[in-house]
């Protein structure tokens, strides 16, 4: 499925997997050829999303674009990588890669799912981003900006700015759960991130898991990651114990979003642990 927005080709294939998890990969058309947002999380699934570009475009693939080191962002990669693309990431992603890290987290996914992460390969990004820098293609101009910890340790936001489009990755959503128990998250860092992504003129933001969405979707996340630190903040202050903080922060405006009993009371359970590392 396929549809026009501003200057650009957005398209949209959904894979659902291991109880319904969504991924959505994002691709962007130039006078030079495709750059493509997030990699998906097998290369058999880019094989087939680069497949459907083709059907629009038969353009080379310029860049790949990761916008966090989570599977369904990154484990497709090879596919572009074998295309000839380069692979554009945070600077933190490569020391992952580079420390072993992610390679421990692959062998723990192939255990844990068994046979759906087999032809995955790692693949290091090619370019990096440390701070912020900007991409040239055809006549699209791509900004490209590293954040501090907040979804994970190496989340980067893509904006174009002559169609005024914001690529979030996974730090936005709209009646949906975000999940903030990655070992490299920080709450605190992630309302930061928000504030961040405020200030861009952003007629669109496309998230890993929701429909475009307009600028107030980041006001929706910012009210949930508020609520989380501000109430744990305080109960843990009080001494309340862990069980008691999860009970009491279950009536709450956010309980019918989407994800809610899969990711809630781990959120609860990581922002409780991170709050010590804020101290």
């Amino acid at each position: 499925m396929k549809f026009k927005l501003h200057a650009y080709i957005h398209l949209r294939l959904y894979y659902n997997y291991l109880e319904g998890f969504l991924e959505q990969p994002l691709a962007v058309l130039t006078k030079e050829g495709w750059v493509v947002i997030d990699a998906l999380s097998t290369p058999s699934l880019s094989k087939e999303f680069v497949d459907n570009l083709w059907r629009v475009k038969k353009a080379p693939i310029k860049y790949a674009i990761i916008t966090h080191y989570h599977p369904d962002h990154w484990y497709g990669a090879k596919t572009y990588k074998q295309l000839g693309s380069k692979i554009i990431a945070h600077y933190k992603l490569l020391e992952e890669y580079n420390s072993g890290e992610a390679v421990i987290s692959l062998e723990g996914a192939k255990q844990r799912f068994k046979g759906l992460f087999d032809d995955v390969e790692l693949i290091p990004p090619d370019i990096v981003v440390k701070d912020s820098m900007e991409l040239k293609v055809g006549s699209e101009v791509f900004k490209l900006v590293a954040l501090e910890p907040a979804h994970t340790n190496n989340d980067l936001l893509v904006y174009l700015p002559k169609s005024k489009v914001l690529f979030v990755g996974d730090l936005v959503s709209k009646n949906r759960i975000v999940f903030v128990g990655d070992r490299n998250a920080s709450i605190g860092g992630w309302l930061r991130a928000l504030e961040v992504i405020k200030g861009f003129d952003a007629e669109v933001i496309l998230a890993g898991h929701n429909e475009p969405l307009k600028k107030d979707s980041v006001e929706d996340t910012y009210r949930y990651l508020s609520y989380l630190r501000e109430n744990i903040k305080r109960m843990k202050e009080e001494g309340k114990p862990l069980d008691d903080i999860k009970q009491a922060l279950q009536n709450n405006p956010f309980s019918n979003y989407v994800m809610y009993k899969e990711f809630h009371n781990a959120n609860i359970f990581a922002v409780y642990n991170q709050l010590d590392l804020e101290e």
